[in-house]
């Protein structure tokens, strides 16, 4: 989906020391994808093959804004090497590539770390029991 273009900037970004940790990453690149989506949407076509940014560009925006993200992020998760789970918040952030094999990684370490796992679960409901019925 990246073009070379699309991974030389995601290796610059890297190597320039200012993503430490995968929540900075997540967030520089939500930063950066909202800036170019705004300003300069020809430079971040760059970024993308041609058959995949015209399939992005016939999404609905939020559709198309999520799946460049996803995009991105499995592309710094490819520079990466894309190394063994560490922490919840690497965790979190390979569930949001929306990559099957990333996703099935996550699943096993959170058998392993069930108190770690970025996943929601599923809150248990407060209502109050109905009353009997007379």
């Amino acid at each position: 989906m990246l073009s070379p273009k699309g991974r030389e900037e995601i290796e610059r970004l890297l190597e320039g020391g200012l993503v430490h940790d995968w929540g900075e990453a997540e967030a520089t690149l939500r930063n950066v994808t909202r800036m170019l989506l705004t300003t300069r949407p020809d430079l971040l076509r760059l970024y993308f093959t041609p058959e995949a940014w015209e399939q992005i560009t016939g999404w609905p925006q939020k559709k198309a804004a999520n799946a460049i993200i996803a995009a991105l992020r499995t592309g710094v998760a490819d520079t990466l090497g894309r190394p063994a789970i560490a922490n919840r918040e690497q965790a979190r952030f390979y569930l949001l590539c929306f990559q099957d094999d990333l996703t099935e990684r996550v699943d096993a370490w959170c058998r392993e770390h069930p108190e770690e796992c970025p996943r929601r679960t599923r809150k248990r409901s407060t209502a109050l029991p109905s009353e009997p019925k007379p």
